[in-house]
């Protein structure tokens, strides 16, 4: 019987620890038999030539010349304590760089330097670093570092392109290529990475409209993989049935139904081609019925309207009416189980999770790898995919809940206790980041041991209400974006929104730098080609 899950890849882990400091006697050049730098400095030299062979071709001719230097200071200097420091950092970067999450150095406190016209949302990554911005006149190519136009391309009739990452796991998802499908859903455009049009076609509604259908009441998107998504649009989203408490649903769906419901239908094609990758139908039953919600009209009079809805990502797409959910990966695959759609993500390694109290994580082609026992928690920002799963599981003889790590055989390598749900922030080398209420925290990914705390960095009071909302690191410091209102505006009485960066060093918890906005809105923080990227009403990159 094959494992649970995959073991872990072998490989040499840097650790994030105080540097140790000299004594006055100590004579330049001499070996210290205590000091256990040059062992460390081995193990950076180890994990970055591993991850050397990992990376593709165009990144490895980037930072060839630079991890060559560092590579040869690491394993022939004799310096200084700043100096060496300032190699151990140097060597942590090179070893997440081209990592999700990972930028070049955030030594130094980071601000706004870039922002795209108001109206712009993040559609989709691209290689090296450049992302594209929509405002449904038209898509910008925008790279990351420096906020210049990389190219433009007009949608006449106005579009939407894609896909849009959904979760903060989901923007190191890079595409080769962008679709675009014009608002009213007839055609579709495919762009390349430099910005050709490599094909544009029109949509095909056969068997999804009604033959008198006008133009406007297609509904379609780009979708994971390439693709588009085409929903069923022979319901004209009226169709409702009166309802009262203690009705009989199976008598509602037949008037629903006679009302001129159509089960629907969504068709996910090849944007490029038009083949048909998947067909799938959401087909009611008197039971789902308690799941669609209904509407209290002014006279007192309750009806039950269904309404279909579709989400895309950039790996998957999902097809939901009411409570019912179909699940689709890039290829068309469907991926069944209860409550799918309300909880699957993505995953850094490939393939997705499904958590609950027994955890599902999927391939790409949406089978098993491993159930496990608990919540399983993907960290925002992981540099150890490969390493053990994380999982909430309750405590034994009532001692509460912990945050778990899981081996193969779904035993607990150790076990942290918490006071309430932790969100891993980021693991970085041996550093597990984890927030428990108001606190963060670091913990030894290895042993669960707390290393260090910071108390009380998150504010819960009503009026903010803080929570991490995007993570980045460059080996050696963690930077936290937290969305933080400030005070209302004297003379419209409206509350201003902002946010504050905080830069923890991952080694001892000590804040490197803190600063703030208080004029910019903030939704998210990520990590595009190695540059930071925030969204908000604005996208904006931080150098």
């Amino acid at each position: 019987m094959p494992p649970r899950f995959r073991r872990p890849e072998p490989m040499t882990t840097f650790e994030l620890v105080p540097d140790d400091e000299r004594e006055p006697d100590d004579l330049p050049g001499m070996p210290d038999p205590d000091d256990d730098r040059p062992r460390r400095l081995a193990a950076l030299r180890d994990r970055a030539v591993t991850r050397w062979r990992r990376l593709s071709r165009r990144s490895r001719a980037t930072i060839a010349a630079s991890t060559a230097v560092v590579l040869l200071a690491a394993t022939t200097a004799a310096v200084g304590p700043g100096v060496l420091d300032a190699h151990d950092q140097r060597q942590r970067a090179d070893a997440v760089r081209g990592l999700p999450g990972a930028v070049d150095d955030l030594s130094e406190p980071v601000a706004p330097t870039w922002s795209l016209p108001g109206g712009s949302d993040l559609e989709a990554v691209l290689p090296d670093g450049v992302l594209v911005a929509g405002d449904g006149r038209g898509v910008t190519a925008v790279d990351a570092g420096t906020g210049e136009t990389v190219w433009e391309h007009p949608l006449d009739g106005g579009g939407r392109c894609g896909t849009s990452p959904a979760f903060r796991t989901e923007m190191p998802v890079t595409v080769e290529t962008v679709a675009c499908v014009s608002d009213d859903a007839s055609t579709v455009t495919v762009l390349d990475a430099v910005g050709a049009v490599v094909a544009e076609r029109e949509l095909d509604w056969d068997g999804l409209t009604p033959p008198d259908a006008a133009p406007g009441d297609r509904q379609a998107w780009p979708a994971a993989g390439g693709a588009v998504a085409l929903l069923d649009t022979r319901t004209d989203g009226t169709s409702s049935v009166e309802w009262q408490e203690g009705d009989d649903p199976a008598a509602a769906l037949r008037s629903l139904r006679a009302a001129g419901w159509h089960d629907p239908t969504l068709r996910l094609e090849d944007a490029l081609t038009g083949e048909v990758r998947a067909e799938v139908t959401v087909v009611l039953s008197p039971e789902d019925l308690a799941g669609c919600g209904s509407v209290v009209e002014e006279a007192g009079e309750s009806r039950l309207t269904p309404d279909a809805w579709v989400m895309t990502a950039p790996t998957y797409t999902v097809l939901s009416v009411c409570e019912v959910h179909r699940v689709l990966t890039t290829t068309g695959a469907e991926i069944e189980g209860d409550d799918v759609a309300t909880s699957i993500s993505s995953i850094a390694e490939g393939g997705y999770l499904v958590p609950g109290d027994t955890s599902t994580l999927l391939d790409a082609d949406g089978t098993v790898r491993s159930t496990v026992d608990g919540w399983v928690l993907t960290p925002a920002l992981d540099t150890e995919p490969g390493g053990p799963v994380l999982a909430l599981r309750a405590g034994t003889d009532g001692d509460g809940t912990a945050l778990v790590a899981v081996g193969e055989e779904d035993e607990a390598l150790w076990a942290h206790p918490i006071t309430m749900l932790t969100l891993p922030l980021a693991r970085v080398g041996d550093t597990l980041v984890v927030v428990d209420e108001t606190s963060v925290a670091g913990l030894d990914a290895a042993t669960g041991e707390e290393r260090w705390r910071l108390a009380d960095l998150l504010s819960d009071s009503p009026e903010a209400g803080e929570y991490v909302t995007g993570t980045a690191t460059d080996g050696t410091r963690l930077l936290l974006a937290i969305p933080s209102p400030t005070a209302q505006d004297a003379e419209t009485g409206e509350t201003r929104s902002g946010f504050r960066l905080v830069a923890v060093d991952l080694r001892d918890g000590t804040i490197a730098w803190e600063s703030r906005a208080d004029d910019h809105d903030l939704w998210g923080m990520y990590a595009v080609g190695g540059h930071l990227v925030t969204g908000g009403e604005t996208v904006s990159g931080l150098g």
